[in-house]
């Protein structure tokens, strides 16, 4: 066998010829699948790329950027786009157009590697002087425009765009109004995307074109729309035009006299339907109503207590203390000002009566009794106060009677107060702002308090009042044990006078201008308590119902020569038994007791709420009489 040659048949030849070839293409296939490989781990742009007529072949995406960003800041002032809206024009250059190049490096170095297998390809054709030419429309606009948007506001202003709202004002008697117009709309993100090609074509002819300058109109007619005013809110303006008819009045915290206010209304649904058939554009008017106040700042300021509508004067008598009291008391009354449906207080007027504020110890009834105590005699104002009311047609809220008859007014016509409990108080019933004026003045040797009361008679109305006293009880006599009085004698106890009790009924009468009798006002029935003359005597002598004609027996003594014996008179009330008392027992009439009439006045009263029943249990217990 050895040296023996086998001889290769032509039909093995014609076998290997196939494989041969397919080892080949296998070679070349692997050898295109890395060079794709390898251009696309590239980050370069590939050869004979460009933008704009810039080649930006084996530029990264950042100097691609940069590149583009400097040429473009280059052109930026001399490629522009003219916006145009009929006969409207406006420009807006590239520097004003606010846009990021961020992209555009990204895009170029992608060019032609779209696909991973042909991305080899594409990189042989671009070698072999293949070219890729990039738009600059690949930026990215920013959606904030200032300087586009200050052009198409300016557009719309002068190509008439605004849409024009309703309008409305008073002119005199009526209201005017303009109908709104219909106006145009612009669809910015429509403007906005158009002018970003418009923009990047510019800046395409700017680098490829030889003067380095371009404009490129941009008609914005078809992006429009319209716009109609919104229909107005007529119940919204007929509350802003109505205005409520207000009287000067006097301000409640400041007592200055306000503006008069004219009423101001019109018919909401007559305007509405002028709206509707009118045009647009077109003005027209509906009447307005007026309604004149009745009462002007001028015209109340002249009747702003300008009458009298009541006074009263008292005399002044006790002490200095007293007389302290009863000037303190008066003064925090004076100049206090009642709007129309305020009611006075006396109590809250003049406050707690305390020392701090320079009241001093004088008599008050304490349990039916006499003793000094802070604020004696600040009764004496509230029932001047009284007094003067009854002269008026003013309402009476709240009054009660002293536990004992007073003489410096009449029966039935004082008020006691204590604070805490019992208050004087009364109504401004008229129409206008009344005023409480006191004086505290001394005349003859003796002191006065003088109250008027100041407001509006409008009608010229007045009031009288008047009594009638009744049941008339004198003092009995009470007998008191007392040691220290000597044998035999009696001593008068100076300090509780004795009062006649006695009943008043009082009324007040309401007249017209012209005297005609309008109202009897019942005010009801004051009760006075009795007080007796109380007298001490020594226990020794025994008891006072066992005497003899009242009077005590005399001691046992050494005989000496006879005297006569004194027989006591009948005690009798004083003429004056309590220094700040003037005639307790006086039977004079409302208007004789005064020495003053109250003046003509208004109003009407309701009478007194205690009057009827005068004061029992709690209320007669304390008086600051």
């Amino acid at each position: 066998m050895e040296g023996k040659h086998e001889q290769q048949s032509p039909d093995q030849g014609k076998r290997k010829l196939p494989m041969m070839m397919g080892g080949a293409a296998a070679v070349l296939l692997a050898g295109y699948i890395g060079l794709c490989a390898w251009v696309g781990a590239q980050d370069q742009v590939m050869p004979n790329v460009s933008v704009s007529g810039m080649d930006l072949s084996g530029m990264t995406a950042e100097e691609v950027t940069l590149t583009v960003d400097s040429a473009e800041s280059n052109l930026a002032g001399d490629v522009s786009v003219k916006l145009v809206c009929g006969s409207w024009s406006g420009v807006l250059t590239g520097r004003q157009l606010n846009i990021e190049n961020n992209s555009i490096g990204p895009t170029a170095v992608a060019a032609g590697r779209e696909h991973f297998l042909t991305q080899g390809f594409q990189y042989i054709r671009h070698l072999l002087g293949g070219s890729t030419e990039l738009s600059l429309n690949q930026v990215t606009v920013r959606q904030e425009q200032p300087d586009l948007d200050a052009l198409l506001e300016q557009m719309r202003r002068e190509a008439g765009f605004d849409t024009t709202q309703a309008s409305y004002e008073v002119k005199g008697d009526k209201l005017v109004m303009t109908k709104g117009k219909t106006g145009l709309s612009i669809d910015r993100e429509r403007v906005l995307f158009s002018l970003t090609d418009a923009m990047a074509e510019a800046y395409d002819q700017a680098m490829t074109g030889t003067e380095g300058q371009a404009q490129v109109v941009l008609d914005v007619t078809d992006m429009t729309g319209q716009n109609p005013p919104e229909k107005p809110d007529f119940q919204a303006i007929y509350d802003a035009v109505y205005t409520e008819v207000k009287d000067a009045a006097m301000d409640p915290e400041t007592y200055k006299i306000t503006e008069e206010q004219n009423g101001v209304e019109f018919d909401r649904s007559a305007l509405e339907q002028a709206y509707e058939q009118a045009g647009e554009g077109t003005t027209f008017s509906v009447p307005l109503t007026i309604t004149k106040a009745k009462e002007t700042k001028s015209t109340l300021e002249s009747k702003l207590f300008k009458d009298v509508l009541g006074q009263a004067t008292s005399k002044v008598g006790g002490s200095a203390n007293r007389k302290n009291n009863v000037k303190l008391a008066a003064a925090a009354c004076n100049g206090k000002i009642l709007l129309p449906g305020e009611v006075f207080s006396y109590n809250n007027t003049t406050g707690s009566r305390t020392a701090d504020k320079g009241y001093l110890a004088a008599p008050i009834y304490v349990g039916g009794k006499s003793q000094d105590d802070i604020g004696g005699g600040i009764c004496q104002p509230s029932s001047t106060l009284y007094y003067a009311v009854l002269h008026t047609t003013l309402e009476i809220v709240e009054r009660h009677n002293h536990t004992f008859a007073v003489g410096y007014v009449p029966d039935g016509m004082d008020a006691t107060v204590f604070y805490g409990s019992l208050d004087f108080r009364f109504k401004n019933s008229t129409d206008y702002p009344i005023k409480i004026v006191t004086e505290s003045y001394d005349q003859g040797g003796s002191r006065y308090l003088r109250v008027k009361i100041l407001g509006t008679n409008a009608d010229g109305r007045y009031a009288k009042p008047e009594r009638t006293q009744f049941d008339w009880v004198e003092p009995t006599t009470v007998y008191k044990a007392d040691s220290s009085v000597p044998r035999g004698t009696l001593v008068l106890d100076k300090e509780q006078y004795a009062y006649k009790g006695r009943k008043a009924q009082t009324y007040r009468y309401i007249y017209e201008k012209d005297g005609t009798l309008v109202e009897k006002q019942d005010l009801g029935v004051s009760r006075y308590k009795m007080r007796p003359n109380t007298y001490y005597y020594n226990p020794a002598d025994g008891d006072p119902a066992t005497w003899v004609n009242g009077q005590p027996p005399k001691p046992v003594t050494e005989p000496t020569t006879p005297v006569a014996p004194t027989t006591p008179t009948t005690p009798t009330t004083p003429e004056n038994p309590d220094p700040g008392i003037q005639n307790p027992d006086s039977s004079q009439t409302g208007s004789e007791q005064s020495g003053q009439t109250g003046q003509e006045g208004g109003g009407s009263g309701e009478g007194s709420q205690a009057g009827e029943t005068g004061q029992t249990g709690a209320e007669a217990q304390n008086e600051q009489s």
